[in-house]
């Protein structure tokens, strides 16, 4: 379905496009990989590139509020701090990753489905950031609720490692043109 409405969305103009593209989530990227060039090359264009510029904006805003929170050394407060700043740096190894294959030969409906991919990973990660910096002062210096979201994170950290690892391998599988 989506790619049906990727080819009668690129019939828009380009500002037309621009704001249908910006209401997309990212799961309407996952079927693109065999979209053609030219049309996915002007989708990259008109929305990717935007969504990195605004994730990368995110960072600051979120570092900002994660200093501001300022935890005592040695409490619980300090141990959770520790594993936000885990996750915030492991969802910002996605850039990193993109940054590694921006200027590879891969066709550009391969790219759309894994820089969505990316960004989708790095959009969830920092939602749960800042859901947990909302209400990081509810939990006090309750240890055992510390450990299950610990617990809870480092999971969401694993799944990233998983996640990222087969985006890299898909990256590098499209530019040597084998299959995934």
């Amino acid at each position: 379905m989506s790619a049906k409405t990727a080819i009668e969305l690129s019939e828009l103009d380009d500002e037309t496009l621009k704001t249908e593209l910006a209401k997309k989530d990212f799961a309407f990227y996952r079927s693109l990989k065999h979209l053609p060039d030219p049309i996915a090359k002007r989708f990259h264009e008109l929305d990717v590139k935007r969504r990195w510029a605004e994730h990368e904006a995110r960072v600051k805003v979120i570092e900002d509020r994660m200093t501001a929170l300022n935890p005592p050394d040695k409490s619980v407060a300090e141990d959770r701090f520790e594993i936000l700043a885990e996750l915030l740096d492991k969802a910002c190894q996605a850039f990193e990753i993109n940054d590694e294959h921006e200027t590879r030969r891969v066709p550009w409906g391969h790219r759309l489905v894994l820089e969505a991919r990316l960004l989708e990973s790095i959009k969830e990660a920092f939602d749960l950031i800042e859901e947990t910096v909302d209400k990081f002062g509810e939990m006090g210096e309750d240890r055992q609720a510390a450990n299950c979201e610990r617990a809870d994170l480092r999971l969401e950290i694993r799944l990233r490692d998983l996640m990222f690892t087969e985006v890299h391998e898909r990256f590098l599988k499209s530019y040597l043109e084998m299959e995934w």
